[in-house]
């Protein structure tokens, strides 16, 4: 036999065993686990590249992943910071603390975060109504909240979240009652990407029940909130 041709032969054979190795190699699965669980869905190693399916890991990790082909983002909330798991009525958020959120309204989803800047009470309060306030009537004081509230993407580019009087709600440490805020006008403000929320959110409540609570949810849903420790 030609030497050249068995050469030829040799290395035509030792190409198409690499090419195989290299293929079983690419497509060889491994199993997944999250905390010792076992979930579903395969991790593949390619070119020494570990690639696994990101959305099943995060909520295999109780976490909260969101496309938004629109705005062109992908959005991945850790659960423990995120609104439906992070801060409640046992764990509430404290002043200069900041949770992010995610919140369904209108046939839309925001993904925000939300921070306690200042509080006031009583006469102090009356003091950033600049006197234009009439004293609160007799048994009740006013409890002001000063928040700073961002969207950092929505499913719809430019959309508009509403900051009307029911966003946030003060619950009485006492008997529990939800007491909408009074800031906002008929007109509400509104928040979007870019156009962020920084203001005062007002309660008139009984007098002595000021170490409640601030709920922050969407208008529609009162059990899953956002809870704020009044300090």
């Amino acid at each position: 036999m030609n030497k050249k041709l068995v050469i030829s032969s040799f290395l035509i054979m030792f190409s198409v065993v690499c090419l195989s190795i290299t293929v079983y190699a690419a497509t060889t699965g491994f199993s997944l686990r999250v905390n010792g669980i076992a979930i579903k869905g395969e991790a593949k190693v390619i070119d020494g590249v570990t690639y696994v399916p990101l959305r099943t890991v995060i909520e295999g990790m109780e976490g909260s992943y969101h496309v938004m082909p629109e705005s062109n983002t992908i959005s991945i909330l850790r659960r423990d910071i995120s609104m439906y798991g992070g801060y409640t009525e046992s764990n509430p958020l404290h002043s200069g603390s900041k949770a992010y959120f995610e919140m369904n309204e209108n046939f839309n989803k925001f993904i925000g975060s939300v921070s306690i800047e200042e509080t006031s009470k009583g006469k102090d309060a009356l003091k950033v109504f600049q006197e234009k306030k009439e004293p609160a009537p007799s048994g009740y004081s006013y409890v002001l909240i000063k928040v700073n509230l961002h969207i950092l993407a929505s499913e719809k580019p430019g959309a508009l979240l509403s900051m009307n009087n029911y966003r946030f709600e003060y619950i009485d440490s006492v008997t529990l009652k939800r007491t909408p805020s009074f800031m906002f006008p008929k007109y509400s403000p509104s928040v979007s990407e870019g156009k962020p929320f920084n203001g005062w959110v007002g309660f008139l409540i009984p007098e002595g029940h000021e170490s409640g609570m601030i709920v922050l949810s969407s208008t529609d849903d009162r059990q899953n909130a956002l809870w704020m420790k009044v300090e």
